[in-house]
C-alpha cells in the first residue's frame, strides 16, 4: 500500500514525433520531501524511457495513492479523501468485498426479472451460501447494504490484496472486477467511508492531490459536503455470518463513519 506524508511534483517537455510534449510525474515518500523529490525525477526517467521504447520499465510498477491523509490508524489502516472528495479507508490486510450483482441463476435466472431490491436478497443469499462453504470455514463476513448492492468485511485472518487465494475468494463471491483489479494493483483494499457527493444532491468537486497551492474552493466546499452528508448512511449492517470474532477497532471506526447502524437513507 503506497500512500504517502510527503509529494513532490516533477515537470519535463519532450520531443514526442516532432511536437514537444509536457510530462509530469508525481514521486511520494513517508521519509522526507527530499525523498519524494528523488523518487518524482526516477519516476521521470523511467516514463522517458518508456516513450523511448523500453516496455518493461515499469513491469515491477505498483500504483501509488495519490490522495491526502487524513488520518493514520496504524500502519496497515489509513483513511484519505478520494478525488471527489469522500472518505476512503485503505486496508493492507482487512477484506473488504465490494459486490454490485448477484451470481447468474443459470439459463432460468436469465428470464427473472430483477429489481434492485431483489438483487440485494440474492447477494446476501449468496454470501450466506459461500460462508457455509467448507473452503471459508472459519472465516467470518459481515453483511452490509449499500446503495448498490453490498458490502462484506471478512474476519478471521489478514489477507493480501496481491494473493492469488484472496483473489480467487473474490471471484466465487463474485466481487466487481474492476474493484478486484484495483485492489490487486494498490496492494490493499478499499472501503468508501461518506457519501458520494451527487447521491446527497451535491456536485461532485474534482480533488486535486497534491495540491500546488491552498484550495479555498475545496475547503468550502466540503464545509457544505459535511453538512449535506448528515443523516445518510454509506452501508447498514444487517448481519454476521460463519465465525464470530467481534469487531476491531478498524471494523468500529468503519461502522461508525458510515452510519452503518441507523435507518439512514442510503448513499
Amino acid at each position: 500500500m503506497k500512500i504517502y506524508k510527503y509529494w513532490f511534483i516533477e515537470k519535463s517537455r519532450i520531443e514526442i514525433q516532432g511536437e514537444m510534449k509536457d510530462l509530469t510525474t508525481y514521486g511520494g515518500s513517508n521519509i522526507s520531501l527530499d525523498d519524494a523529490t528523488v523518487c518524482a525525477k526516477d519516476k521521470m526517467e523511467k516514463v522517458k524511457r518508456k516513450i523511448q521504447g523500453d516496455r518493461r520499465v515499469f513491469d515491477d510498477y505498483e500504483v501509488d495513492i495519490r490522495e491526502e491523509i487524513l488520518q493514520i490508524m496504524d500502519e496497515k489502516n489509513i483513511i484519505t479523501r478520494n478525488r471527489y472528495g469522500a472518505q476512503v479507508l485503505n486496508s493492507e490486510t482487512l477484506l473488504f468485498l465490494d459486490i454490485d450483482k448477484p451470481k447468474p441463476a443459470g439459463l432460468i435466472g436469465l428470464f427473472k426479472k430483477s429489481t434492485p431490491g431483489g438483487n440485494k436478497e440474492r447477494i446476501f443469499d449468496m454470501v450466506r451460501k459461500q460462508a457455509e462453504s467448507p473452503r471459508y470455514a472459519g472465516l467470518g463476513f459481515r453483511i452490509y447494504e449499500t446503495y448498490q448492492g453490498a458490502r462484506v468485511i471478512v474476519t478471521g485472518r489478514a489477507f493480501d490484496a496481491r494473493d492469488r487465494e484472496t483473489q480467487s475468494l473474490m471471484r466465487d463471491f463474485n466481487v466487481d472486477p474492476l474493484y478486484a483489479a484495483i485492489c490487486r494493483k494498490q496492494g490493499c483494499f478499499r472501503a468508501r467511508l461518506t457519501p458520494k457527493p451527487w447521491r446527497i444532491k451535491m456536485k461532485a468537486y474534482k480533488v486535486k492531490f497534491p495540491r500546488e497551492a491552498v484550495d479555498v474552493q475545496l475547503e468550502q466546499w466540503l464545509q457544505t459536503y459535511e453538512q449535506a452528508s448528515k443523516g445518510y448512511s454509506v452501508c447498514k449492517f444487517i448481519e454476521n455470518v460463519g465465525a464470530s470474532y467481534g469487531t476491531s477497532e478498524t471494523i468500529r471506526l468503519h461502522d461508525e463513519v458510515t452510519v452503518s447502524h441507523s435507518h439512514f437513507p442510503l448513499a
